[in-house]
């Protein structure tokens, strides 16, 4: 007969399993933590270089760029490397010009030049030389691409993400409405408040939804925009280029409608047509996409419809403000922004597609997430 006092010792090969699931899960906490802590301040260390970039290029006069050739900052080879005069920079008397070589560096300046600039100012740069002859500026528009492509593919799974996680909301919107008009009455009762809040924060882990990460994109999206901006207005081989004959990359679109309407002015006329539209499309698009893959999402209620209006309001201001400071930027500037709207097109359309082919098969969006790798 066994003593109530006797310890029951578990088989070893019990043991020895439940030690290495205890293990692996500590793992993956530990794991878990530091990629948390590491997203936080990737994110935070964009946001502070965007801002650095945004006022060095406001205040400091040794970043000032002039569209006229041999004025202002520049980034070309040192003088005598090549003989040509689109690719050389002359001189170095002038204090605002940047170099390729021992010039160019983060000390000289900043974190923000040094660290994203230059690298893709040289790619750009080392593109285009090659083909410096090619006909209308096609070597811009490849140098450009290929610097677009590779932005693209390292920020590709940030994107998706936050694509995802609009698209939970979406799905879930029914639900909300539900909490929405079960508390509608009740407004300055914190306790009812407070329970509400628990039970939106109870679905939102249901569904796996982090609301924040919707807009992690905005962290990348500014700065990105900052970097290419400084890029494409400081390389002088683009001082030079007239895009298709017709449009030169060192005007501004704005002034040259205004200033010079009748002397070739009006082409950049036809050169904001064609911009703006597609610009606008590519904000609009993937809203447009995501209704047609949830059209039978139950969105019904005052502070939803309230919520979609902000947002709508929010996404106008952003559009307008940005086709401002396109148009009185130099025109190599809006051809930036017109390439990098084709690649959110695109990038709309290849997630559109996969996300109803999955949907066809029956994966729910919370598996197409794990297989991503993506929580």
């Amino acid at each position: 007969m066994i003593s109530n006092n006797t310890q029951v010792i578990s088989p070893f090969w019990t043991q020895s399993f439940d030690s290495k699931k205890e293990n692996v899960d500590k793992v993956k906490k530990v794991l878990k933590t530091v990629w948390k802590f590491s997203k936080l301040f990737i994110y935070a260390f964009l946001l502070l270089m965007g801002l650095w970039g945004c006022f060095q290029t406001m205040f400091d006069p040794t970043v000032k760029t002039n569209t006229t050739i041999g004025s202002a900052m520049e980034f070309g080879f040192s003088f005598g490397t090549t003989g040509d005069y689109r690719y050389d920079l002359a001189g170095g008397n002038n204090e605002y010009y940047a170099f390729t070589s021992t010039n160019w560096n983060i000390d000289d300046y900043g974190p923000f030049f040094g660290l994203f600039v230059y690298p893709g100012a040289m790619l750009m740069l080392y593109i285009m030389y090659p083909l410096k002859d090619a006909w209308g500026g096609l070597n811009a528009l490849l140098a450009l691409f290929i610097l677009l492509f590779i932005i693209r593919v390292i920020t590709f799974l940030i994107s998706i993400r936050s694509t995802l996680q609009s698209e939970r909301m979406s799905e879930i919107q029914g639900k909300l409405a539900e909490i929405n008009a079960k508390y509608k009455d009740v407004k300055k009762d914190m306790a009812t408040r407070q329970k509400k809040q628990l039970e939106t924060n109870e679905l939102y882990k249901k569904y796996n939804i982090k609301p924040f990460a919707m807009f992690e994109q905005i962290f990348i999206t500014m700065p990105i925009f900052l970097i290419v901006y400084r890029v494409v207005t400081i390389l002088r081989p683009i001082k030079v280029i007239s895009l298709f004959t017709i449009w030169n990359l060192s005007l501004s679109p704005l002034n040259e409608i205004f200033s010079n309407l009748s002397d070739g002015g009006w082409k950049f006329i036809f050169f904001l047509i064609i911009l703006i539209p597609v610009q606008i499309l590519s904000q609009k698009l993937p809203q447009m996409l995501a209704k047609r893959r949830n059209f039978n999402a139950k969105t019904s209620s005052d502070k939803g419809d309230k919520s979609a209006k902000r947002m709508r309001t929010m996404q106008i201001v952003i559009i307008v403000v940005m086709v401002f400071i396109v148009v009185q930027s130099p025109a190599s500037v809006g051809l930036y922004w017109f390439m990098s709207a084709l690649f959110t097109i695109m990038q709309s359309i290849i997630i559109h597609k996969y996300l109803m082919k999955k949907k066809k098969r029956g994966i729910s969006l919370e598996d197409k997430l794990k297989q991503l790798g993506i929580k």
